[in-house]
């Protein structure tokens, strides 16, 4: 049998078990092929008892790293169990309070007015909120000047740019601001009462004025927020 073959077995057998991460040659086949190098090895030229020792420090390096490879995956599993579960937790517990999310989606009543709220990064000379409906097609733009950094809102009567009253439904805000040609960075809040929270395959999601969010967005969460 040529030496150098079963050289070449053992080193593919201890690479296969590296690039899968699972057991595919153990102690004991390890052991079976050093005692095979041993018997058939070239008695003009015999392998030398450090190459033996390298082999099998070799392997047993490779063993230690699988060992701690799984050990990392159920660890890292683990977290994740808890942080989902911890998540769902929470999550339960909002129904009922007052909630400030990120969000740029509006629920209009058949009467009534709808209130929006945004932030703006820095003050703003020239701020136009446009609201639009499901198709995408804007239905009213209103301009507001000199508004400063922080928090701002906005109230909508529901009327479009013509005066006349839009029906109830769920619409879609954007608020462009800038200072002179400058962008100021903007962003749209919903506030309103949690009423249901669902846990779904994708995350888990509140809804808040008849609207659907991810519990990610959420900002704020009290009882006397406004």
């Amino acid at each position: 049998m040529d030496i150098n073959s079963i050289n070449a077995n053992t080193m593919s057998a201890m690479q296969a078990q590296n690039s899968t991460g699972k057991t595919q040659m153990g102690q004991q086949q390890f052991l079976q092929l050093l005692i095979a190098q041993m018997r058939n090895q070239d008695p003009i030229n015999p392998v030398e008892g450090t190459e033996f020792a390298t082999q099998l420090a070799q392997f047993n390096s490779v063993e230690q790293l699988i060992n701690v490879n799984d050990g990392i995956g159920g660890l890292q599993s683990s977290q994740n169990i808890m942080s989902a579960s911890l998540t769902n937790s929470m999550a339960a517990t909002l129904t009922g309070k007052q909630v400030r999310a990120i969000g740029n989606q509006l629920s209009l009543g058949a009467e009534g007015n709808a209130e929006i709220n945004f932030k703006l990064k820095t003050p703003a000379e020239e701020t136009e909120i446009i609201i639009r409906d499901g198709s995408g097609t804007e239905i009213r733009r209103e301009t507001l000047e000199g508004l400063s950094s922080g928090d701002n809102s906005w109230t909508w009567d529901g009327k479009n740019n013509s005066g006349e009253r839009v029906g109830e439904g769920d619409y879609q805000i954007e608020v462009v601001a800038k200072n002179g040609e400058d962008t100021v960075n903007s962003l749209v809040f919903m506030e309103g009462v949690a009423s249901k929270v669902r846990f779904g395959a994708d995350g888990v999601y509140i809804t808040v004025n008849n609207t659907e969010i991810p519990i990610g967005d959420v900002e704020e969460v009290g009882m006397n927020l406004f």
